[in-house]
This record gives structure tokens, C-alpha cells and sequence, in this order.
């Protein structure tokens, strides 16, 4: 006897709707399917889309920032906590460019730009040597105001792959000037060493805020576009921004940067498209950084409470969270035997071990310029200065470099790593608003631009 047959359209409405459900807690799913049918269902009920980006963040990433949470702040991160409380449609994401399995993020941010895969390296150039219209082009042409918030520099793959075209990501002077080109309204950041002082002045005379520090952040009135540069590179980590009161000062946080352009978007009258990007996790996962990665995905997390304070308000936004790719291939191990039988517990060591990671309270970029040219034995009374580990005596003669540190960081702190590169692996997707039923609980890269168009009414 043959089974009945789902057809095509009736499976991804099913999918569609499961995912919703399946996205809220089991002691809520009632009222959460009630709510999804609202909140998630219509294509072109978007006015407003905020997009965020948490670059090279890989699952074990977003579970060891929970972990953080939970053992600093006794509360869950918001990214798995929306999963428990809200009508979210949740999937995976394939990650792969054009030539290659493993994307870099200018051919990830180049799939969301002009919705096909590309040459890793590129931004929004086609293999063929097409230069299509990038999404926010298309938004600011459907008269929705656009912005990029980024702890990177704002020229960087990420930001740059939402709106400019260009065939070399390292072109970042090439990159500044199309933000003014093409109208963007508020571009934070970092990067003060990509904009010159002509370049700078062009915007000043187009009507942006020239902002420079996280006090004048903090005072701008969002009467004006913008352009926010903190830092001549990248912003800082944000264990860095913690630690030390100077950063701090001068450095606006991610949430921060994201409520400001908020203001400054959301008093337009046809709607926005914002992208927000936590670049420095990927940054500290090529370092093999755990606690630059895990501090970053946490400020990122705060970034995502500010949008979604934002929407409870604002109904009307779709709000999607990813990741471009995941990197470096962390994790948590278990720290011990597995076999507790007549000994300890199974791996008893491993909350100790990543307990240890609390006390460290610097990132490894600010570790390896304060200890350039030191000899062996200073670099070692740096390095437990930063981290507070005790190395044991047949480690402690390993600790003379930053590499030597991490091969024997996994020891203490039971986190390990598969490289320094970039990884292949699906990476979380999450959507809830108008238009989020349109994505999948599996779905490509290059197919989330259509979506965003049609969620939006653009297309």
C-alpha cells in the first residue's frame, strides 16, 4: 500500500510552519503558533529589516557565550533564549562560494548583496564580470532609509558586501567612498585609516555627523545622517573594552552603535534596512582567541536585546540572525576520563576547566603587541598576568610565544580548535516578523536576498 504523497508546496508550507512552532518553548507552543501566524506570516509586510551578522561564529560559539551568561550573569544569551520564548523561525544555512566549499566573508556578505555566489576575495562582481545592483541599493531606491554598524571597519567584507562593488575586498580605501555614492545614512564603526580628509570632508558637506568617540556617539541626536569612526582599524575586542578604562571611554559597544542608528533609521516614514555585523568573533577565532571570541559573541548578543526591544515596538521589522561562516573550528572538550565507573564523575574537570577562561582580561592581540620583543621569561609572567593560570612546570617552558600559549591553553581551559581558517560547517539562521515564514529550516546562502526583496515588497 503506497503512502500518500505531500506535494511540493504543501511540504514547504508544513516546513514553514514547524519551524515556527518548533522555535518556542513546549509550555508556550500554543500561544507562540497563535502569535507566528501574525508575527511571521505576509510577504511584503516588512517595512523595516534589521539584519545581523555574528561573523565566523560557529554553534559552539553561541553555546559557550550562553555558558558565560550563565555563570557571570545567571541568565541565558537571547539568541538561544528567543528560540524558548518567541514565534522564531529557526534553520540552518549552507555557507559555500563560487570556487570553493569554504567561503571568506566577501563572498558570504556578496550572497546577501546581490543574491548569487561569487569568487571568495570579491565583493558583488560576478564570475562573468557582472556588477549587479546590491540590496541596499534596491532599499534606498524603494525609499527605505540603510545603514551598517560593524566592529570591524566599516569598508570591511561584511559591511562593504550589503552595498558596494568592487573586485578586490582589500580595496577598503576604493570601498569608503561608495557608502557617500550610494547614499548610506549611518555607517559606525571602525577604520579612521581608510577615509582621508578630503574623503572625510566630502561627507561632513553631504549633512553627516562626523562622529569620533563614544561620547559624541552617546550625544548625537540622530538628526542627521552619520559616519562613526572609533578606531583607526578595527574597534576593539571587547575584552579589551572591558579591561581597560581608556577603551572603554573611547569605545561605543555594539549594542550601542545598534541603538543609535535605530534612532536615526526608524524616523524616516518609509521604513530601513539595517545590517549589524559582530565581525570580531571571527577575528579572535582565526587567533584561536576563546575568550576575545566568547566576550564578542556576548556584546553581540546584547546587540540583538536592542533590536528586539526595538521590534516589540515596531512590529512591522523583520529581524534576521546569522552567521557568514563559521571559523577556527572551536570547542569545548571534556576535561577528563569518560569512564566514571568506580572513579570520579565523567569528566568532572570540564567546568573547572572553562570556569578558568573568567579570570583571563585581555585579548591575544593586545597580549602579543605588549609583549613584542620580550625575551621567553617575560613573555611567560605576561601571559599569566593575562590569563591568571598557574602553568605547571613542564608547560611553563612552552609559554615563550602566542602560539606556545595556545598549544597549552586546551590543557587548562579545555577549549581546542580544528585551524585558524575558516570552516564549512551550516551556521544558524534565525527569523521572526513579517516575511520570516518565507525562510527554510535548511536554505543556500544566495536564496536569502530573493527573500529579504519579497519579505520587503522590493521584489
Amino acid at each position: 500500500m503506497s503512502s500518500p504523497r505531500t506535494s511540493r508546496r504543501d511540504f514547504l508550507r508544513l516546513a514553514g510552519l514547524g519551524s515556527a512552532v518548533l522555535g518556542a518553548g513546549a509550555a508556550r507552543a500554543l500561544g507562540a503558533e497563535t502569535r507566528s501566524a501574525s508575527a511571521n506570516a505576509g510577504q511584503g509586510g516588512a517595512k523595516n529589516v534589521i539584519f545581523m551578522v555574528s561573523d565566523g561564529m560557529g554553534l559552539s560559539t553561541l553555546g559557550l557565550a550562553d555558558a558565560w551568561l550563565s555563570f557571570t550573569k545567571g541568565a541565558s544569551a537571547r539568541w538561544p533564549g528567543m528560540y524558548r520564548e518567541l514565534p522564531v523561525v529557526r534553520g540552518l544555512c549552507e555557507t559555500a562560494s563560487a570556487n570553493s566549499m569554504v567561503t571568506d566573508s566577501a563572498a558570504a556578505a556578496s550572497c546577501w548583496g546581490i543574491g548569487e555566489r561569487i569568487t571568495n576575495g570579491v565583493i558583488n562582481v560576478t564570475p562573468d564580470g557582472r556588477r549587479p545592483t546590491t540590496l541596499l541599493q534596491k532599499m534606498k531606491a524603494s525609499g527605505r532609509r540603510t545603514g551598517l554598524v560593524t566592529t570591524a571597519t566599516v569598508t570591511h567584507a561584511t559591511p562593504a558586501g550589503f552595498v558596494a562593488t568592487i573586485k578586490m575586498r582589500s580595496d577598503q580605501k576604493g570601498i569608503a567612498p561608495q557608502y557617500l555614492e550610494r547614499g548610506v545614512d549611518v555607517v559606525l564603526g571602525g577604520g579612521t585609516d581608510y577615509f582621508s580628509d578630503d574623503l572625510t570632508a566630502d561627507y561632513r558637506k553631504a549633512g553627516y555627523a562626523h562622529l569620533k568617540s563614544r561620547q559624541e556617539l552617546l550625544g548625537w541626536k540622530g538628526d542627521s545622517p552619520a559616519l562613526g569612526l572609533f578606531s583607526k582599524s578595527h574597534v576593539p575586542f571587547e575584552v579589551d573594552r572591558l579591561n581597560d578604562p581608556a577603551v572603554g571611554a573611547q569605545t561605543p559597544t555594539l549594542a550601542e552603535m545598534t541603538d543609535a542608528a535605530l534612532r536615526r533609521l526608524s524616523a524616516g516614514p518609509d521604513g530601513f534596512f539595517l545590517m549589524v555585523e559582530g565581525a570580531r568573533i571571527d577575528h579572535a577565532c582565526h587567533g584561536n582567541d576563546p575568550v576575545g571570541a566568547i566576550l564578542d559573541q556576548v556584546a553581540f548578543d546584547a546587540a540583538i536585546g536592542t533590536a528586539l526591544k526595538f521590534i516589540e515596538s515596531h512590529p512591522d521589522t523583520l529581524l534576521i540572525i546569522t552567521a557568514d561562516h563559521a571559523t577556527g573550528g572551536m570547542q569545548l572538550n571534556g576535561v577528563g576520563s569518560e569512564d566514571s565507573v568506580g572513579k570520579a564523575p565523567a569528566y568532572q574537570g570540564t567546568t573547572e576547566a572553562f570556569r578558568r577562561l573568567l579570570q583571563f582580561n585581555r585579548s591575544q592581540e593586545v597580549l602579543g603587541r605588549q609583549t613584542k620583543g620580550l625575551d621567553a621569561k617575560k613573555f611567560l609572567a605576561a601571559a599569566r598576568e593575562a590569563t591568571g593560570l598557574d602553568f605547571s612546570a613542564a608547560d611553563a617552558p612552552k609559554v615563550v610565544s602566542l602560539k606556545g600559549l595556545n598549544e597549552v591553553l586546551v590543557k587548562y581551559v579545555g577549549v581546542s580548535w580544528t585551524s585558524k581558517n575558516h570552516t564549512a560547517e551550516p551556521v544558524e539562521f534565525a527569523a521572526i516578523g513579517p516575511g520570516a515564514s518565507l525562510f527554510l529550516p535548511f536554505q543556500r546562502n544566495d536564496e536569502v536576498h530573493a527573500k529579504v526583496l519579497r519579505a520587503t515588497g522590493v521584489a
